[in-house]
Formats: structure tokens, sequence, C-alpha cells
């Protein structure tokens, strides 16, 4: 399961990140909240699976951001830890930052971080991991956090989101393979969604985003891929 299967998509492709590069995938802009329509017992907006990712893969072209079959593989364990939509999770206040991070790391634990501001300014951080493999089953919940971030968490963390990296981030790089980690990030902020996904990602903003989330848990985190 670790390995993404790609379908092929019916919508066109936005301008790619770099369009000499096949594997680059879309620039996707992020997507007025509400467009972000979720079908019932979904948990991502039904416009990802009818965009294109940009990527020219051998056989198959343009496959769509979410695909059916890592659409389920992703949901599977967001059930499993008793997760929302995130845009549910939002609709009372997309104006404010929610953001969810996913890794799915082949042979070990997944963890499942969300960030979420309250109407007051303050935000809170909840964090679950579970205790199958992210390539296979997702087990259930074995470690909870919940907790308020401190004002210099917070602010150090939105700051990451206002500094415009992410906006220039493909959707999906399009790499892939057997074996690594999926690193899924969604971000509601400014009454827009975002998504993105990088297998086994060693740099980029989506890493950095996904990595600060990761650290302001207490949970242990290695190895990192």
């Amino acid at each position: 399961m670790a390995c993404l299967l790609f379908a092929a998509a019916c919508s066109e492709a936005a301008d790619p990140a770099d369009p000499a590069d096949p594997y680059s995938g879309a620039v996707i802009p992020a997507v007025p909240f509400a467009d972000t329509r979720v079908e019932d017992g979904a948990f991502f907006p039904s416009f990802l699976g009818m965009t294109d990712k940009a990527c020219s893969y051998p056989a198959i072209a343009n496959p769509p951001i979410l695909d059916e079959f890592t659409s389920d593989w992703y949901s599977s364990h967001l059930k499993a830890a008793g997760e929302q939509p995130l845009t549910l999770l939002a609709a009372d206040a997309p104006q404010q930052i929610n953001v969810r991070f996913v890794w799915l790391r082949s042979f070990h634990k997944p963890i499942i971080v969300r960030i979420q501001e309250e109407p007051d300014g303050r935000a809170r951080i909840e964090a679950k991991r579970l205790s199958g493999a992210g390539g296979y089953g997702p087990g259930e919940v074995e470690e909870h956090l919940l907790r308020d971030l401190t004002p210099d968490e917070f602010g150090a963390f939105a700051s990451m989101l206002k500094d415009g990296a992410l906006s220039t981030e493909a959707a999906s790089n399009c790499d892939e393979g057997n074996d690594g980690a999926q690193w899924v990030l969604e971000v509601i902020d400014g009454g827009k969604y975002s998504f993105f996904e990088r297998w086994t990602p060693e740099k980029g903003a989506v890493h950095d985003v996904g990595l600060a989330m990761l650290r302001l848990t207490d949970f242990d985190l290695e190895p990192i891929y």
C-alpha cells in the first residue's frame, strides 16, 4: 500500500511548477472555502480527484492529485484516529488557521497532528499516534496529545504559513517509491484551502511545516524520513 497507484484524471491541469520537468507537478492556487465540497463519508474535497497533478508518467498521463486508492489509504488512517474532514472542523471559522499533517511511514507508526486557531487568538494542537504502520493497517490510537500552544509557538508556526513559501509549492511533486513516507498537509487559512503531499521529502516548505508540527508534540519521531 505504501506505493502509490495512479488513476487517470479528467480535468485540465494547472501550470506545472517547472514545465520542463515532467515530475515537478502543478502549483494549485488555494481554493475558496466555499468550493471545497466533501462527499458524505469522505475526508478530502472532491476537487482533488478532478484536478490534474500535471505529472507525465511513461504509461499514465495526467493522474489526479488524489485518486481513489490514495484517498482511501489516507482516509483509513484518519478514520482510525477519530478525525473528521478538516473542512468540517474549520466550517465555523475558515478565515482562521486550521492545519492538519498526516505522516505515514511505511513501517512505522502513523502520526496525525492538527493545529487549530481559536476565535480568541489562542491556538491548540492535537496529535495522535496510531499503533499500526503507515504503509499497512492503521491500528488504533495509542497516544493522544491535546494542549494549548504558547504564544511563541503559535507565532512561529503562523509565520511559517504567512511567509508565502507554500504558495509556490506544487500540490504533489510526483515522486513515488515502494517504501518511504507520505507527508500529507492540509491548510485552511484566510478562507481558502490548500492540499499538499510528498513522498519522503528532505527539504521544501511542505517538509518544513510538517516537521515543525511534529516537533511540537512530545512523541518519539525516530526515524524521520
